[in-house]
């Protein structure tokens, strides 16, 4: 099942070196919803909160799996917010019956000038893209609250 992502406004730090050239973004801190411990079960949503330095990030992407397979590139949001984020088969979290952690990983990416690329037999300038590093967070997801 693909995860559903909605976009909400967050600030976000933005640094660059001394030679005004752009640094790839880093991801210095992640949480869901804020740090919360957690979660009830059948929230419709949970916020991705987290930190950049660095490049502005241009595209981001989250997943279950650490190594993203599926998770397509979007949008960059500063807080995006994802449905459909719950997985019952983590771990127990020790909460009760029915309570599971659920563990996603955030990457952003950004577009630090341009590169000539071979497309189709013709030179073409496109975006240079360069990847942050990948941070998760847990949360304990609770059945009937949270």
């Amino acid at each position: 099942m693909a995860l559903a992502i909605m976009s909400s406004y967050a600030p976000v730090r933005a640094l660059r070196a001394q030679t005004g050239a752009p640094q790839p973004p880093v991801l210095t801190a992640f949480s869901i919803n804020g740090g919360a411990d957690t979660v009830s079960s059948s929230a419709p949503t949970v916020t991705l909160v987290h930190i950049v330095v660095g490049a502005t990030p241009t595209e981001y992407r989250v997943s279950r799996r650490s190594d993203f397979a599926g998770a397509p590139w979007l949008a960059y949001a500063p807080a995006p917010a994802v449905r459909d984020w719950y997985d019952q088969t983590g771990e127990a979290c020790g909460l009760g019956r029915g309570s599971h952690r659920v563990t996603l990983y955030l990457q952003v990416r950004a577009n630090v000038g341009e590169e000539v690329r071979i497309i189709d037999g013709q030179r073409q300038l496109v975006p240079a893209r360069v990847e942050s590093n990948v941070l998760r967070a847990t949360i304990c997801a609770r059945a009937g609250g949270g």
